[in-house]
Order: C-alpha cells, then structure tokens, then sequence
C-alpha cells in the first residue's frame, strides 16, 4: 500500500457556549486557536496543525453512545499521553470532569475525560 496524500485530521465538536469552550480546551488542554469564526465556531489546533479541533456551536447537542463491543472503546477519540498519572493529576488540579484510571488490555491504561458540554474523550497510554 502506498504512502497517503492525507497529511492531518479535522475533528469537529459541537459546544452549547463557544467563549465557555473555546477557553476550557486552551486551559485544559493546551489548544491553540488558529481562527475565530464568531459567533459559530473556533478553530484550534493541538501540536502540530496534523490535529485540529472546530469548535462548533451547536444547538439540542445529543450525545451518541459508542456502540456495545467486546473492546472496551466507550467513546470515538482518544488524547494520548506518554504520562497518564501526571496528566490525570495536571487535569484533576485544573477541575476538569475525568474518571478514574483504568487498566485495559496490552498495557494501555487510561480514564474519560469530558468537556463542559459532556463531549466524552479517553485520555490513554
């Protein structure tokens, strides 16, 4: 299989308040907002510009649960980390809405994390 002309990913978010927002995933996670599009959306970007984040305003936001499997995925994205403890810490300091630490198969271990608009993500390593 030859190499990919995809060099990134976008992912977009739906947020109920977008200053609210926009300020929770700078401070929390350390994003940068690339562009402002008010009232309707932020662009941010995390690293390098190969993952960026739209902000979206949104309205009646119902949250899809992951479907039953034998994996133990229960949410769509994860945020890796190469220290789970220190960013469990650094994030529980903050007040951000986390779970506890679990352990999963192969090694991996990790804990959900939530925005304020309840947007689920695993935070793993």
């Amino acid at each position: 299989m030859g190499k990919t002309t995809f060099y990134g990913v976008g992912i977009f978010v739906p947020v109920s308040d977008l200053e609210r927002s926009t300020k929770w995933y700078e401070e929390m996670l350390g994003f940068e907002i690339t562009h402002r599009d008010e009232p309707n959306a932020t662009v941010m970007m995390m690293n390098d510009y190969k993952i960026i984040f739209c902000l979206v305003l949104s309205f009646d936001i119902e949250h899809r649960q992951f479907p039953r499997n034998n994996y133990q995925v229960t949410q769509y994205f994860n945020f890796h980390t190469e220290d789970v403890d220190g960013t469990y810490r650094d994030l529980k300091e903050k007040g951000a809405d986390i779970g506890e630490i679990e352990n999963f198969d192969d090694g991996i271990r990790g804990f959900p994390l939530y925005d304020p608009d309840g947007n689920k993500f695993g935070v793993v390593h």
